[in-house]
C-alpha cells in the first residue's frame, strides 16, 4: 500500500514538472532606458567672456576676451613699468643701438605638440603689426627675420630704451581657421559651451591645479551684478571707463597704460598759461598724490613725468616729488609780481589776476573728480578757477578745437613703451595747445640725439601738459577664491586659483 502511494506521488510530481515546462517564463525586461549623466565642466572657477566676439589674438574686439588671451597665447616678453621686460618665450636679448637680437626658449611646443621656433615669431609679428591693438607699439620696428631656428633679429627706426616692452604681442600658430598657442590653457568645447582646458604639453603643466576653467557668456548681459552675485562668474574687471558698481567685499587692483593728465593751452596768446614760468609754478606746486587719491576712487599711481613712476631711467633725474612743493611754487609767483590778492582772493600783480578755466567732459564722472581736485590744488596757489563742463565727447572735442580754454582733463592709452607721438607730432590726436618746440624735442629724443634725462628736463622747463597719474582697474573677486596673487596680467595665476570650501 505504501508503495502504491509512493507511485501516485511520483506521477503527480512529474505532471507538475511537465506543466511548469509548458508555462512561458515571466517577462522581466523593461522599456526604460538608462541615460548617461550629462557631462559638465569640472571647475570651481568661471571667467567672463562674450560669444559676440572671437578669441583671435590679433583682432578680437572684446576686452573680456582680450583679458583671457595671455593664458592661451604667450609672448616673447611681458611688459614691466620699469621697462625691464620679463622674458617669457625669450631666453635672452641683446640690444645694440637699433638692432635687437632675441634668443628663444628651446623645447617649447604649441598645444598640438608642434615645435615653437623663430618662424612662428616672425609670422606672429607680421600679424600683430597689422593689428589695431599692436600696430602702434610695433611701428618703430622696420624689419624682423629669423637668423636660425631659435634666434630672431629686429631692426628699429629709432633707438628705444623700452623696446622690449613692445615685444609682448601674442605668439600664435594658425591651423585652418583657428589659432593655437603655447599658453597654459587652450579653448575647448563641451556641447555648445566653451571652456578652458589645461594644455598638458605646457612646460609647467605638473604645477597646474585647475585642469578646467569654466567660461560664462556675458553676451547680451547689460550688468555684471547678477552673474557675479549668482556665482556665475568668479571675477569681473572694471577699468573705470564706466561707473563702478561694488560687487564684492574682495577686490584687487591691476595696472593699466592709461595716463590721466591735464592738457595745457600754451598757445592761447595773452593768457597766463602761455607764460612758461606760470606753467612751471603750477607743475611744482600741485600735489599729485592728493589728486590721485581723490580721483578714480583712488585707483591711481601718481607720476610727475609722462613715464610710469617705476621707469628705471627716472632714477638718474632730480625731479619734484608727487606731493609737490607749495612754498617753492608760491615763491616763483611772487618773484614775478603776483604777490597780492584782489577782493575775490585771487592772486594779482595789480594789473591782472591769475584766472584760469578747466575744460572737462562729463560722460565719465571720474574725470570730473580730477577737474575738481586739480581746481582745489590751483586755488591753494591763489588762482581763480572755473570749470567748464561738456556733456558729450563731440562737444568736448569741438571746444578743444576752438582753443578757448586754459586746461583740459585728458586720458591717453599709451603703448607699453610709453610712446608720446600723439602729443608731440603735427596732427597728433593729443597735441592740443602744445607748441611745436616740444615736437622737435621729442623727435630728437626718439632719434636718440638726446637722452631721457635731457628730454625730461626740457619737458619740465616747457610743461606741454601736466602728467597726473596712471589709473588702475578694479577687479571684483569672489571672496572664497584663494591664490589670486599679483601677476603680470589679470589671469596670470588662474591655473592655481582655489575655491575655499
Amino acid at each position: 500500500m505504501k508503495k502504491f502511494i509512493s507511485i501516485i506521488l511520483v506521477c503527480a510530481l512529474l505532471l507538475t514538472l511537465s506543466a511548469c515546462g509548458d508555462k512561458k517564463p515571466e517577462d522581466t525586461t523593461t522599456t526604460e532606458q538608462y541615460v548617461l549623466p550629462t557631462p559638465t565642466v569640472n571647475s570651481d572657477i568661471s571667467l567672463p567672456f562674450t560669444s559676440a566676439a572671437d578669441f583671435n589674438p590679433y583682432t578680437t574686439k572684446s576686452a573680456l576676451n582680450r583679458d583671457i588671451l595671455p593664458v592661451l597665447y604667450e609672448s616673447l616678453f611681458v611688459a614691466k613699468d620699469s621697462s625691464a621686460a620679463t622674458p617669457l618665450l625669450a631666453s635672452s636679448s641683446e640690444i645694440d643701438g637699433k638692432k635687437i637680437v632675441v634668443k628663444l626658449v628651446q623645447g617649447v611646443v604649441f598645444s598640438d605638440g608642434s615645435i615653437f621656433s623663430s618662424k612662428n615669431v616672425v609670422e606672429s609679428f607680421e600679424k600683430a603689426q597689422g593689428s589695431p591693438y599692436y600696430k602702434n607699439q610695433l611701428k618703430n620696428i622696420t624689419s624682423v627675420k629669423a637668423t636660425d631656428n631659435y634666434t630672431v633679429e629686429f631692426i628699429l627706426s629709432n633707438e628705444d630704451v623700452q623696446v622690449l616692452n613692445t615685444l609682448d604681442f601674442p605668439i600664435a600658430r594658425k591651423i585652418k581657421n583657428e589659432y593655437i598657442g603655447t599658453g597654459k590653457y587652450l579653448l575647448s568645447r563641451l556641447d555648445d559651451a566653451l571652456y578652458l582646458a589645461v594644455n598638458k604639453k605646457h612646460r609647467e603643466y605638473n604645477d597646474t591645479w585647475n585642469e578646467q576653467i569654466a567660461l560664462y557668456d556675458m553676451s547680451g548681459i547689460t550688468s555684471p551684478v547678477y552673474p557675479f552675485k549668482a556665482n556665475e562668474i568668479s571675477v569681473y574687471k572694471n577699468d573705470l571707463s564706466e561707473e563702478y558698481v561694488n560687487l564684492s567685499s574682495k577686490t584687487v587692483s591691476v595696472g593699466t597704460d592709461n595716463l590721466v593728465y591735464v592738457g595745457v593751452n600754451s598757445q592761447w596768446a595773452g593768457t597766463v598759461t602761455s607764460i612758461p614760468w606760470v606753467r612751471q609754478a603750477i607743475n611744482i606746486g600741485i600735489n599729485r598724490k592728493n589728486i590721485a587719491a581723490a580721483s578714480y576712487l583712488g585707483q591711481a599711481t601718481a607720476t610727475v613725468t609722462p613715464f610710469k613712476a617705476g621707469f628705471s631711467e627716472l632714477d638718474k633725474i632730480d625731479i619734484i616729488g608727487v606731493e609737490g612743493d607749495l612754498e617753492k611754487s608760491i615763491g616763483i609767483l611772487e618773484r614775478n609780481g603776483y604777490d597780492d590778492f584782489n577782493g575775490e582772493g585771487v592772486r594779482t600783480n595789480g594789473v591782472s589776476a591769475l584766472r584760469v578755466n578747466i575744460l572737462v567732459c562729463t560722460e565719465n564722472k571720474y574725470k570730473v573728480t580730477v577737474a575738481e581736485s586739480f581746481k582745489a590744488e590751483l586755488e591753494k596757489l591763489g588762482f581763480g578757477v572755473t570749470i567748464t563742463k561738456k556733456k558729450t565727447a563731440e562737444d568736448f572735442t569741438a571746444a578743444l578745437a576752438e582753443g578757448h580754454y586754459s586746461f583740459y582733463i585728458g586720458e591717453a592709452q599709451l603703448t607699453p613703451n610709453c610712446d608720446l607721438s600723439e602729443f608731440f607730432s603735427e596732427g597728433g590726436n593729443l597735441s592740443y595747445g602744445i607748441n611745436e618746440e616740444m615736437f622737435i624735442e621729442y623727435s630728437s629724443y626718439k632719434a636718440n640725439d638726446i637722452n631721457t634725462v635731457t628730454f625730461v628736463e626740457n619737458f619740465c622747463a616747457n610743461i606741454p601738459f601736466l602728467p597726473l597719474f596712471y589709473k588702475k582697474a578694479i577687479v571684483s573677486v569672489n571672496p572664497n577664491i584663494e591664490g589670486l596673487g599679483a601677476g603680470d596680467t589679470l589671469y596670470s595665476s588662474v591655473s592655481n586659483w582655489k575655491l575655499k570650501k
